[in-house]
């Protein structure tokens, strides 16, 4: 992503954060992605229950969370890279147990993934053809 923004970046997705945004891309590339496999795809995982590699995806839910209770995006208040990095993931994490997650204390990473899904953009990308 940030090989093709720095070819071409016409709403300013990368800012100068000091690296927040790349931490936050790391943590979910690199933990919560791996865990998020874990909790969708359980039973392939039968080390541990849906619910540990669920409580191990809060770790970094939380954190979104946190960072969205003063800003309606992740980093600034604007769409940046991180938010788009990471919005299809916790789309994934939403969708693996759709009740739970809606009845979950996540009161502000809902409101932010459900601005993404409900956006012109979003829907433009998921058009089928």
């Amino acid at each position: 992503m940030v090989w093709a923004l720095n070819k071409s970046d016409p709403d300013n997705w990368i800012i100068n954060d000091n690296n927040l945004s790349q931490e936050l891309i790391n943590e979910n590339d690199f933990s919560f992605k791996k865990n998020l496999d874990r909790y969708k795809y359980a039973d392939r995982f039968p080390e541990h229950s849906k619910e540990y590699y669920r409580a191990q995806c809060e770790l970094f839910i939380n954190v979104l969370n946190e960072k969205l209770k003063s800003k309606n995006y992740l980093i600034i208040d604007k769409i940046s890279l991180a938010d788009i990095a990471i919005f299809p993931f916790i789309r994934q994490f939403a969708l693996v147990d759709e009740d739970w997650f809606l009845n979950s204390k996540y009161r502000e990473l809902k409101k932010w993934l459900q601005r993404f899904i409900e956006s012109q953009m979003f829907k433009d990308v998921m058009k089928k053809n």
